[in-house]
């Protein structure tokens, strides 16, 4: 589908503004300055295909029930449709030349199944949808992204195997890097270190003895260590306990001694003394109470006699009180008296002044003469229909006026016009001929990509180096098939392969076997081992002599005169017994060594037999492959040694023959494009010479000339339609006018009879206009208001003269009531009386107050006298259970029992602390331990205790750390395992080498293998989108980058750029080279989709921000080959971009300015 027009007759910023498209140009250029419209326009073609947005922002001008746009499109086909597009919430598709509505689906045959979205998505394009669609493309999303990186289908499960090989192989061995996770390294490093623990593990008895007797004395000393500190910890204990217990026991002396010197007290029971001292202190605070109670009822006494209270006012209070209020009405209602007899006086003369207005002699007459209001209304009524009537006869003048004029010119254009016959014929006739001129110049680039495509082929088979081979030679020449080539290569690379690991593991096989050799001749040759009851008879004979001397080393006993020898003997025992042990253990290990040589020896003689006879399958099957290899090209003439460069010949002819049936292939369609074209121009020759162009002959096609001339006799076509269609209207209009003008008639006969029967009523004289009639109604509306106005405020005027007379009688009649003067002011004297009587009710209340408090304080008193009557009983009875002390001396004795109970507690208290601190011990002997003893000496034998325990602690645990170590030595002594597991351990190691090496070896050259064939299988099925956009993308960096690859070796398969044969991700591109690869990506992916689908118009707003001056041309040259699919619009507000496009592209360019 194709855009022909775009009116822009009432949206956004325009009005009536159309743009018309060449069908001819491969390329549009819409060019504006910022605020022409251009981002108007470019919403525009979307609004106008889908509908316009329900809250569109481009109403800033037009309403929204005014919005319109209208357009002409094409479709595949050729076929013109005219619409226009409103805003409303249905039937929004309306046909051009009569505005009747049109069906929904009405584009449903241009744009097929498209929506708005899929429209934005593929076919409107700016910068940041581009940027952001690209991306989501690269990053593996969406419908077109899966088609991108499926280029070779059924190839994940074969990637995964190879990526498992690989990575077993890297497991095992990686020649670039060294670390410890790979499985060669670790056996390697395992081997060397078997082979140094092989020189170092050697068991010497010197070692054993000499670590055993420092165990022993470690011992010893350990035990006489902790019981030297044992007991200085019992002496520092009792230092201690002494030293703090000296003053304890001089505490308890005293407190005896202090309770004794306060002589005999009464035994009284726990709590006397507290209870006692609260009687004292109630009984106290009684009698102060009293005497506060007795002075305040005086006070209350002599206030209730000083109030005086008026009696008389307070018999009248509700009298007062009405007065008052009334007082304040009537002094408000004196006040406004002046206002209102004003508003009268204005009333009367506003009244006299409407009189003369309509003609009245005075206010009587107009007030007897008043209208009702069903009159005035009808009179209003009238008034307005008398209004209407006249704008009416206005309209109608001008709407004649308007009929004339339009009439005389739709006359003057017809009469211009000829007849004109219908163009949809010839317009059918050149929409057949779409794509013609591409045909031909199709035809004649076909004839040279053929004609350079043999040439190139023949230098391809030059390049063979086979001497006088042609191409028609080569496409008989009997080559094996590639795949059976590297199969049978593989297959002696394979063997040549297997017979050398063979040739290594022979060779370590033999080394192994000199090792072990000459280990067993190093073993070979010892002496006789002990025997066991050797060995037991030394260790009798030590273990005798440690009995004797044991009692001696754990102190039990002291040091004799036959100790030093028994300890000099006990040494040698020791030294005999380890000695005996030691020999019968190396000898044992030797024979055992000696035993596991002879097998390994064995053992390597049949492994060696068996590689031998490897080898020889390995020489068989290396033999028969290379005589297979050369049996391959026998049929052909040809030998190629086994290598590489025999399969890339075998391949470089396979690609030389596809290209020769390729072109043979293209050969047939050219035959089929030329008869195409020579219809063609049959076709455009006979519609010249029915145009009455001149004839085509063997000039080019020439389709401009054709569709101009079409399009002239479209438009003469569309004028003479538009002409009758506006007689028709305007006849309509003739005769609604003729209608409205005889309407008006008959309303204004009826309007004067109505207007004879009133307007006397009212004073209005007849014929009168209507501005006239509104001004009286007016006058007649405002006197009524004012005179019931005028009524009212006179009737409030005499009321308040009267309430302000009776207010003035009652306040006279109080005033001699209450002793009061009744002369003067009525307002001042009842505004006295209220203030009297508030004094008078301020002075009851006070008196009353005071009754109350007087009888308050009076209660209080005799309460005060029973409280303290109750204390003083409760004093002397404590008094009499106290052996009935006298008032005077019972504080004296309370103080004395409160110390002795105090002194008792104490003395208490620090017999507790005594026996916490003896803990078991005799409180009696630490009493005797310290008696004639000063605090000084005391702690001078604490602080020499301490310091023994420390020296005893500290040498305890230098014997326990001596002893540790030696503990230790002997169990990493116990721990070593000797030669004979170190040599163990290397054989282990070796074994381990050889499997490394092999399973090294067959997962590398698997994953090699797949990962060739799986490139070669991309390479030949590479998708048709990812190459038309490689393509692109090297036209649009002028050759700078040589296309586009597909990373599938990362988690998704992600697109990128290739240079030199390198990939390079969209993060290493700079911007403008990443917005171009989007936009080689989005133009062979509407390219593809124009093959499959009815293409829309491809809309692109200001795409070559980024875009160098060399790269925008390139851009245009490309958006150009995409118009021979779609139309391409770009809007742009830079103008060199429009020079950019006509010096491109040429004629092919058509540039619009807004």
């Amino acid at each position: 589908m194709r855009f022909a027009r775009l009116g822009l007759d009432r949206y956004g910023g325009f009005t009536d503004r159309e743009l018309v498209f060449d069908p001819a140009a491969r390329l549009v250029v819409i060019e504006g300055a910022n605020e022409a419209g251009k981002s108007t326009a470019l919403r525009a073609a979307g609004d106008v295909l889908f509908g316009i947005e329900r809250t569109s922002p481009f109403n800033f001008l037009h309403r929204y029930k005014d919005m319109r746009l209208s357009a002409t499109v094409l479709g595949p086909d050729g076929r013109a449709f005219a619409f226009i597009r409103v805003k409303r919430d249905r039937s929004t598709l309306l046909d051009p030349l009569t505005d009747a509505p049109l069906p929904d689906d009405a584009l449903a045959p241009f744009l097929g199944t498209h929506q708005r979205g899929s429209f934005l998505e593929i076919f409107g394009l700016d910068q940041k949808r581009l940027r952001k669609g690209g991306e989501d493309l690269l990053a593996g999303g969406g419908e077109l992204a899966d088609a991108l990186v499926t280029a070779a289908p059924g190839l994940r499960r074969i990637d995964a195997l190879r990526a498992r090989y690989a990575e077993e192989a890297g497991k095992v061995f990686n020649p670039a890097r060294k670390t410890a996770s790979h499985l060669f390294y670790q056996a390697l490093d395992a081997r060397k270190a078997a082979r140094q623990n092989i020189r170092e593990q050697e068991l010497l008895a010197v070692d054993v003895r000499r670590l055993r007797s420092a165990a022993e004395a470690a011992l010893l000393a350990r035990a006489a260590a902790v019981e030297a500190d044992m007991a200085a910890a019992q002496e520092a204990a009792w230092a201690e306990l002494l030293c703090r217990a000296a003053g304890v026991l001089r505490q308890i002396e005293a407190e005896e001694t202090a309770l004794a010197a306060l002589g005999a007290l009464p035994d009284m029971p726990a709590g006397f003394v507290d209870k006692a001292r609260a009687a004292l202190a109630a009984l106290e605070t009684a009698t102060a109470a009293l005497a506060r109670a007795v002075a305040e009822e005086a006070r209350a006494d002599a206030a209730h006699g000083a109030v005086a209270v008026d009696a008389v006012i307070l018999d009248l209070a509700t009298e007062v009180e009405a007065c008052d209020e009334a007082r304040a009405a009537v002094n408000k209602a004196r006040e406004d008296l002046p206002r209102r007899r004003a508003r009268a006086a204005e009333a009367r003369a506003l009244l006299a002044r409407i009189a003369a207005d309509l003609g009245l002699p005075d206010v009587d007459t107009l007030c007897a003469g008043l209208p009702p209001a069903p009159l005035l209304a009808r009179a209003e009524a009238l008034a307005d229909r008398f209004k209407a009537c006249s704008l009416g006869a206005q309209a109608l003048a001008s709407g004649l006026e308007e009929h004339a004029r339009e009439l005389a010119r739709v006359e003057a254009a017809q009469a211009g016009l000829g007849p004109v016959e219908d163009p949809a014929p010839l317009r059918r006739r050149l929409d057949a001929l779409d794509g013609a001129e591409e045909r031909a110049r199709g035809l004649e680039a076909g004839l040279a990509r053929r004609a350079a495509a043999g040439t190139a082929l023949d230098g391809r088979v030059l390049r063979l180096g086979q001497p006088g081979l042609t191409l028609d030679a080569l496409a008989v020449l009997p080559l094996p098939a590639v795949a059976a080539a590297e199969a049978l290569l593989r297959q002696v690379v394979e063997t040549a392969e297997a017979r050398a690991r063979q040739d290594a593991a022979i060779a370590d096989l033999a080394e192994q076997k000199q090792l072990a050799a000459a280990r067993h001749a190093a073993l070979d040759g010892g002496g006789t081992a002990p025997t066991e009851a050797a060995v037991a008879a030394a260790r009798a004979v030590r273990d005798g002599l440690w009995q004797r001397l044991r009692p001696l080393a754990l102190g039990e006993r002291p040091a004799g005169d036959a100790d030093r020898d028994a300890a000099l003997d006990l040494d040698g025992a020791l030294a005999a017994a380890d000695h005996v042990a030691d020999e019968r253990q190396r000898e044992t290990h030797r024979l055992a060594e000696l035993s596991r040589l002879a097998r390994d020896m064995a053992d390597l003689d049949l492994r060696l037999g068996a590689a031998g006879g490897r080898r020889g399958e390995a020489d068989a099957q290396a033999a028969a492959a290379r005589a297979a290899w050369t049996s391959l090209f026998t049929a052909s003439g040809l030998s190629f040694p086994a290598d590489a460069r025999a399969i890339a010949f075998l391949k470089d002819v396979e690609a030389i023959r596809e290209a020769r049936d390729e072109l043979r292939r293209q050969e047939a369609e050219g035959e089929t494009a030329r008869a195409a074209v020579a219809f063609d121009r049959t076709s455009v020759a006979a519609l010249r010479q029915d145009l009455g162009l001149a004839a085509l002959g063997d000039a080019p096609l020439r389709m401009a000339e054709i569709r101009d001339a079409v399009e002239r006799l479209e438009r003469q076509h569309r004028d003479v339609r538009d002409q009758a269609r506006d007689l028709a209207r305007l006849a309509r209009t003739r005769d609604d006018l003729a209608r409205r003008k005889a309407d008006l008639d008959a309303e204004r006969a009826a309007l004067d009879a109505e207007a004879a029967d009133v307007l006397p009523r009212l004073a209005i004289r007849p014929g009168a206009p209507a501005e006239e009639m509104r001004a009286a109604l007016g006058l007649w509306r405002s006197a009524t208001s004012e005179t019931a106005g005028l009524a009212g405020v006179e009737h409030q005027i005499s009321a308040i003269e009267r309430d302000e007379a009776a207010f003035a009688g009652r306040v006279a009649d109080l005033a001699r009531r209450t002793g009061e003067d009744p002369a003067g002011d009525p307002i001042a004297l009842a505004r006295h009386l209220r203030k009297r009587l508030e004094e008078a009710r301020q002075a009851s209340a006070r008196a009353q107050a005071a009754r109350d408090a007087l009888d308050a304080r009076r209660a209080a008193v005799a309460e005060a006298t029973r409280e303290r009557d109750r204390a003083h009983a409760a004093v002397a009875a404590l008094r009499a259970s106290a052996g009935a002390v006298p008032p005077d001396a019972f504080a004296a004795v309370l103080d004395r029992l409160d110390a002795a109970s105090a002194m008792a507690g104490r003395a208490e208290e620090a017999r507790r602390r005594l026996a916490d601190m003896c803990r078991g011990r005799d409180v009696a002997a630490v009493r005797a331990a310290t008696a004639g003893h000063d605090d000084a000496t005391l702690a001078a034998r604490a602080e020499e205790a301490g310091a023994a325990h420390a020296l005893a602690r500290a040498a305890r645990d230098e014997a326990v750390a001596r002893h540790a170590e030696a503990e230790a030595a002997l169990r990493a002594l116990d721990m070593r395992e000797g030669a004979a597991h170190a040599a163990q351990a290397e054989q282990d190691a070796a074994a381990a080498i050889a499997e490394a090496v092999e399973d090294f070896g067959r997962n590398h050259v698997a994953a090699r293998l797949l990962g060739r064939a799986i490139e070669r299988y991309r390479e030949a099925h590479q998708n048709p989108i990812v190459s038309r956009a490689a393509q692109a993308f090297a036209t649009l960096t002028l050759g700078r980058w040589s296309g586009i690859g597909v990373d599938y070796e990362a988690s998704t398969p992600r697109l990128g750029a290739m240079r030199a044969g390198e990939f390079h991700g969209v993060e290493k591109l700079s911007e403008g080279t990443a917005d171009q690869l989007f936009l080689a990506l989005r133009v062979a992916a509407i390219e593809e989709h124009a093959r499959r689908a009815t293409p829309l118009p491809f809309m692109a707003d200001d795409l070559f921000v980024t875009f160098d001056e060399a790269r925008t041309e390139a851009g245009l040259k490309l958006l150009a080959e995409l118009g021979a699919l779609t139309q391409v619009i770009v809007f742009t507000h830079h103008a060199h971009v429009g020079e950019a496009a006509e010096r491109a592209l040429g004629a092919a360019c058509q540039r619009i300015r807004l």
